[in-house]
């Protein structure tokens, strides 16, 4: 019965993200605990933990392959799951963006409910949930397929805003500012600084200097 419901999982599910929920379904129609149903699963490697009750089930090439999918999307059904209001964001930003080429060994992802203190671990990378004002959360965000990332300029607003709420942030902030303020959109930027507190609006005015704030 267990390879049953394993064939099944991966026929219905390979590929995409399910809840706990939806696996509990299928443990009971083929008669297995949950707990050790999920238990098995993981460690078989046929699903990657995203967060607690949500999963992503491997295809089957991945699977016999013992191909690693990709980490970014596998994070991002695990959330569109969830129905959250996300996005990389931070550094992770600068990389999906092509603003440097720097290694970060950490995930940075925006949202409006997930909060975790430490980082998890998914397929092995180091990842920081930071939540942020749902407001925040809507605008300059770039998409490709399922994976969501802030723009150039909303990347730079944003570590200036989340410096005043972590001082590690602050000199990222800084040196980001200056770094890239020459290759930015300012017209798109200043569109986006009155979502933004004041403190923020007055660090960038700071560094502006084509006048159109």
């Amino acid at each position: 019965m267990r390879r049953l419901a394993i064939r099944y999982i991966i026929s219905r599910f390979g590929g995409s993200a399910v809840t706990k929920d939806e696996l509990k379904e299928v443990s009971e129609r083929f008669n297995i605990d949950i707990n050790y149903f999920v238990n098995y699963l993981l460690s078989r490697g046929y699903i990657i933990r995203v967060l607690r009750g949500v999963y992503y089930v491997k295809t089957i090439e991945e699977i016999g392959l013992k191909r690693a999918p990709d980490v970014f999307r596998v994070i991002a059904k695990g959330l569109n799951k969830l129905n959250l209001i996300w996005y990389y964001g931070l550094f992770t930003a600068l990389r999906l963006n092509g603003m440097t080429h720097e290694y970060f060994n950490m995930i940075f992802i925006l949202n409006d409910k997930v909060i975790r203190s430490k980082t998890v671990k998914i397929l092995g990378e180091n990842v920081k949930f930071v939540k942020i004002k749902p407001a925040l959360a809507t605008f300059g965000i770039i998409k490709s397929d399922e994976i969501k990332f802030s723009d150039p300029e909303k990347t730079i607003l944003d570590f200036i805003y989340l410096s005043r709420y972590n001082k590690r942030l602050k000199p990222h902030a800084e040196e980001i500012l200056v770094e890239y303020g020459d290759k930015i959109n300012w017209a798109i930027l200043c569109s986006y600084i009155e979502k933004y507190p004041k403190s923020v609006q007055r660090e960038v005015l700071k560094h502006e200097r084509e006048g159109i704030c």
